[in-house]
């Protein structure tokens, strides 16, 4: 796998992940009061719309590292990333290499704005 579709990949799960953080402010400032919430699946795939069900601690535990994301089960793009965590509904992925230095790279952008 070339450098450019690494890039392009890692910028895909970036989408989501802005997605997801609107989710998680939204069910924040509204005080929404539920046990979990449907956040987006964010692996590579532009066209995936699949969901995975966490709760909001879940989710900000995950986003506390800039370089995972939270993803369908075999959802996984090995050549740019591994497995953290496995559970029955996802997994907890983690960048390497120039894909995880483009994550870093947006995740400082996105907390800039």
């Amino acid at each position: 796998m070339d450098e450019a579709t690494k890039a392009r990949l890692a910028k895909n799960e970036d989408f989501f992940r802005e997605v997801n953080a609107r989710i998680n402010e939204t069910a924040e400032s509204h005080g929404l009061d539920s046990p979990s919430y449907e956040f987006f699946c964010e692996c590579s795939d532009a066209t995936c719309v699949e969901r995975v069900n966490l709760t909001l601690s879940e989710y900000e535990h995950v986003r506390a590292e800039p370089k995972r994301f939270v993803v369908k089960n075999n959802h996984v793009v090995k050549e740019i990333e591994h497995v953290v965590e496995t559970v029955p509904d996802h997994m907890v992925i983690e960048k390497h290499g120039e894909a995880g230095r483009i994550a870093v790279e947006l995740e400082a952008k996105s907390t800039e704005e």
